[in-house]
């Protein structure tokens, strides 16, 4: 798969089968990863790779947060939305529905619970990747942490990995930083389910949609 394949074709996926990924392969992976541009060669990114015993305790401690109806406090805070950003975050998750639940399945809301708490479990990825940097180099740090998590979403597809860039995991950063000893002074941009896509899936076919590029660019002197 070449590179404009890559970007194409990558999807946010959200069934993955059980398998944990070698510890090579993750490492491989970072590793390639490295040679993502950032701010004056800063490289502010830090890495938190979990799977095993460690990624079930998130997953379990995470899932009780979200059944408590805790309320959330994410190191960077949820923006309030609104049009045209809002809708279009409403027309995701309205495919995403009706995708998985068409019109005549059983038990549609508990299903529905179900799955949003499968998303406070990162989707039951057997891994995941938490990026993190210091708080003093921000807001710079978070565009680079940006630029190497879509580097990572997209050489994940030459190992037949499939990934899902998460902010719902970080709602609760207390429960990261104390069990994986981050330090306070560290900001937890984002988190990343990886593993193999469950083919079964059927969330993993929902369709996806862009804007045209005019929404977006406007043309100077060319």
């Amino acid at each position: 798969m070449d590179i404009i394949e890559a970007i194409v074709n990558r999807s946010s996926i959200r069934g993955f089968k059980s398998d944990p990924i070698p510890r090579n392969v993750l490492e491989e992976l970072l590793q390639t990863c490295l040679w993502a541009p950032s701010t004056w060669n800063m490289q502010p990114w830090e890495f938190a790779v979990l799977g095993g015993e460690v990624m079930e305790e998130v997953k379990a401690r995470l899932e009780k947060k979200t059944r408590m109806g805790a309320d959330i406090d994410p190191d960077i805070p949820e923006p309030e939305l609104f049009n045209p950003y809002l809708q279009r975050q409403i027309d995701l998750m309205t495919s995403i529905d009706t995708h998985q639940f068409p019109p005549g399945t059983s038990m549609v809301d508990k299903k529905r619970a179900e799955y949003l708490l499968k998303g406070s479990r990162f989707y039951d990825a057997p891994n995941a990747i938490i990026i993190y940097t210091e708080k003093a180099l921000c807001p710079s740090a978070i565009f680079d942490a940006g630029i190497i998590t879509q580097t990572i979403a997209l050489a994940a597809l030459a190992y037949g990995l499939g990934t899902c860039i998460m902010a719902r995991v970080l709602f609760w950063p207390d429960i990261l930083k104390k069990l994986l000893r981050i330090p306070e002074s560290k900001l937890i941009v984002i988190g990343i389910a990886i593993g193999y896509p469950d083919p079964q899936a059927l969330v993993n076919s929902v369709s996806r949609a862009r804007e045209p590029l005019d929404t977006f660019a406007r043309w100077h002197g060319i």
